[in-house]
Formats: C-alpha cells, sequence, structure tokens
C-alpha cells in the first residue's frame, strides 16, 4: 500500500495530521525511552531538572533586574521545588535605549531597547566560578505623540528583551548542566 492510498485525499487537514501522527507515534516512542527531550519544548512544573534547580540566582539590581531574576527562577525551577544549592548565579545587566528613527525635524519615530547580561556560574562549595557568558538582545517600539502610549511600548519592548534574555540564558545553562552531567559520569 502506497502512502498517497494510507491518507484519504479528501479528508480534512486535521483527520490528515491525525493521521500523520498515529503513523508516526511509534517512530517517537524510542527516542523517549532513552529520555530524549527537546531542548526548546516549553517546560511545565512537573517537568523539571533538579540540577537546574539546584541554581540560585543572587539577586539582580533595579527594576529590569528583578524581572529578568523572576524569569529566570520560573525557568530553571518551574516547580518551586526546594533543592540543595549547588551553583550560584550572579548577573549583572545593562539596559540602554538608543532613538534609531530620526525625521528631518529632529524628532524620533522609533527607539530601540538593548539588554546585555554579563553572568557567572559559581559552585557553591568552593566558591570558584565555573561558567561564565554574556547574552544580549534587541527590542524595538514606535514613539506616538502619546507619551503614556509611548512610555507603555517602551516598557514592553524591555520586557520582550528581558524574557528573551532569559530564555537564552535558562538554554545555556541546560546545557552548562548536560556538560557538568557528563563530566561527573566520566571516570
Amino acid at each position: 500500500m502506497s502512502w498517497s492510498k494510507t491518507i484519504d485525499r479528501r479528508a480534512t487537514p486535521l483527520a490528515r495530521r491525525r493521521a500523520l501522527a498515529l503513523l508516526l507515534a511509534p517512530l517517537a516512542w524510542p527516542l523517549s525511552a532513552c529520555g530524549f527531550r527537546p531542548l526548546y519544548a516549553p517546560r511545565s512544573p512537573q517537568d523539571w531538572d533538579p540540577d537546574l534547580a539546584a541554581i540560585v540566582v543572587s539577586p539582580i539590581r533595579d527594576r529590569s533586574g528583578q524581572i529578568l531574576a523572576l524569569a529566570l527562577r520560573e525557568h530553571l525551577n518551574p516547580g518551586g521545588v526546594s533543592v540543595p544549592a549547588k551553583w550560584r548565579l550572579d548577573t549583572t545587566l545593562n539596559v540602554s535605549r538608543a532613538d534609531i528613527g530620526i525625521q528631518r525635524n529632529a524628532t524620533a519615530i522609533s527607539s530601540e531597547i538593548s539588554v546585555s547580561a554579563r553572568y557567572v556560574i559559581t559552585d557553591v562549595q568552593t566558591g570558584k566560578p565555573i561558567y561564565s557568558n554574556i547574552t544580549r538582545a534587541n527590542s524595538d517600539f514606535n514613539r506616538l505623540n502619546d507619551a503614556y502610549a509611548t512610555e507603555v511600548a517602551s516598557d514592553d519592548a524591555q520586557d520582550r528583551a528581558l524574557r528573551e534574555v532569559a530564555d537564552e540564558m535558562a538554554l545555556r545553562m541546560a546545557l552548562f548542566v548536560r556538560q557538568q552531567r557528563v563530566s561527573a559520569a566520566r571516570p
């Protein structure tokens, strides 16, 4: 039987997707049995990694730092489970704003928010830095005639950039934890 005869061409797109999912499901089972987990998949409170939860996020100064620290805590330990600390994450945050769309009368019509986070993961027991990196993100917004609307757009652009930085940092820390597991498993 050929592939074209397996799925009825007159079936709705939803029925075709369901049939395709049923055909591909047996191929995904071996991957789940070996512990495979997609790196970019969203995490739920039930899907947490105890090694990621063992990273303690140090407070970051300013309001934007508080937003970033909260997002990192949600990424690393979504369930808020109490585990012994192995590592400490210290972050220095820099947020800047630049006008990028300048009209002939020297007024800006758009601005860009740049967020840069320099972070260091330190071993809690030895106090030695183990991993350090820098993550950057940019976001822009339109400047409007209404000052309040411009301020709201600016805050939203900053929040988007902070979430992007938090996502990237969490991804890199997941890779860091995997490297730590591999090096600990080697004799």
